[in-house]
């Protein structure tokens, strides 16, 4: 009785959250970097899919592109189909998240473990967001799944699913194999004291081998990475105070008060002495320090979803941590629960209130155009995402060789302020002056006459 109510619980708790991620993602409008993505994958040839990949998102891997295709070439860039893929992705996440409980023997907090992953910002965002950090993470999850199999059977068979796993999950993000490393290092560090010595080499020749699987694409595309940091103008690398507030905030996704919370639920853990957290732990850590050297070595700003893969660790730790703590203060783990679960739930709803609205946007700037002024988009890569939804908008981008009675100032939430006063300053030399702005979807508009 006690197994089927469990199972119910867990049907209905996996039903519940695809339907809330579903109508997410629906009635979200799609933001800059979907949009971005979405040049990249309905691009008609090879050649424009790979130079639209590397440049708008540098350090980018294929997968998570070449799954979303089909679902855009099928529907079109609407909301829903557009986050599919994630929506997918994220529920075979929760799964393996379940498993990995369960293969720690633990399979008692499976259920609370599963149900806070599905709730922490961090996590739900790219659940149900056009990008392809979810498919990195499920493919993680099920390489650590599979180490953890391979450790009690060091098989040829679970060797290669684990090699494929690696290979999938570092294809659609490089730094989703970096939690993967943590519990290879762990497994065969244990094995090796035990003298398993097949189980504790299987492991680090699965890691090397994906990672030389990925070398090939790393030397074809670091030149459109480098490209597309430069063109793009993305922000450089710095340690500072922010740095370390912005890692504190990211950790879960929901600002300061929640992830105090989780971190403190996090750590209760080791007050009990579980088997396995000194592994949970690596898994957490290795993904935050591992994402710092990386951004540091590529001189690329820090950004949340770049420790995304050391969530899962940490949402075990919680779950046990939460357990310890009621066991020995039922109000202290509650009080900290109540904290991260509200703050998380209030990120997610946060979430869901739209500042973009790309289509909206450029079908005002076609308008603009098609009326007869010459349009001028600040920062000039912005261009394609307007030009995704109305084509052949950059024919109506302005020519600073003729004499064009009237033009029109675009510009987005993303422009920096110096962008913006070098291109006013650009207009007024040629002699604009503007007499009116609108504004929709985050896109600015200022009309410009002689």
């Amino acid at each position: 009785m006690l197994q089927e109510a469990r199972r119910s619980w867990f049907y209905g708790l996996f039903a519940g959250y695809f339907v809330v991620a579903m109508v997410c993602s629906a009635v979200r409008p799609l933001w800059m970097d979907e949009v971005f993505q979405l040049v990249a994958t309905s691009a008609q040839t090879v050649e424009d899919f790979m130079r639209n990949m590397g440049t708008t998102n540098p350090g980018a891997a294929p997968l998570g592109y070449l799954t979303q295709r089909p679902f855009v070439l099928a529907a079109g860039p609407i909301n829903l189909w557009v986050r599919f893929s994630s929506i997918l992705f994220s529920i075979l996440s929760c799964w393996a998240l379940g498993r990995i409980c369960r293969e720690l023997r633990m399979p008692r907090i499976a259920l609370l473990a599963i149900a806070l992953f599905m709730t922490m910002p961090l996590q739900f965002r790219y659940a149900t967001e056009g990008r392809p950090y979810e498919e990195a993470l499920a493919f993680s999850l099920l390489a650590m799944l599979g180490v953890l199999k391979l450790t009690e059977n060091p098989s040829g068979g679970y060797a290669a699913l684990t090699i494929c796993a690696m290979a999938a999950a570092v294809y659609t993000q490089p730094y989703a194999i970096l939690n993967v490393a943590a519990v290879i290092l762990w497994t065969a560090i244990a094995s090796a004291k035990k003298g398993n010595w097949r189980a504790a080499v299987l492991g680090p020749v699965c890691l090397v081998v994906s990672i030389v699987a990925f070398v090939p694409w790393y030397i074809l595309q670091t030149r459109n990475w480098a490209a597309g940091i430069e063109q793009h103008g993305i922000p450089q690398f710095h340690w500072t105070l922010a740095l370390l507030l912005d890692l504190f905030k990211g950790i879960s996704g929901d600002g300061y008060l929640g992830s105090a919370a989780f971190l403190i639920l996090a750590t209760a853990a080791f007050l009990a002495r579980p088997e396995f957290r000194w592994l949970l732990l690596a898994a957490s850590i290795l993904p935050i320090f591992g994402a710092l050297a990386g951004d540091a070595f590529s001189d690329y700003f820090f950004a949340s979803r770049q420790i995304l893969f050391a969530l899962p660790g940490l949402v075990i730790l919680a779950t046990l941590g939460f357990l310890e703590l009621h066991r020995r203060s039922k109000l202290a783990a509650v009080v900290a629960m109540a904290a991260l679960v509200g703050a998380a739930v209030q990120k997610d709803v946060t979430m869901q209130r739209p500042r973009e609205n790309w289509p909206a946007a450029a079908q005002a700037v076609a308008d603009v155009a098609h009326g007869g002024r010459c349009i001028e988009v600040v920062p000039a890569t912005s261009l394609d995402l307007y030009t995704y939804f109305v084509p052949g908008l950059k024919n109506k981008v302005c020519d600073r060789k003729t004499d064009q009675p009237g033009a029109a100032l675009i510009s987005t939430i993303y422009t920096t302020s110096a962008e913006l006063i070098a291109a006013a300053d650009r207009f007024r030399e040629q002699g604009f002056s503007p007499v009116q702005s609108s504004a929709i979807g985050g896109t600015t508009i200022t009309l410009e006459n002689r």
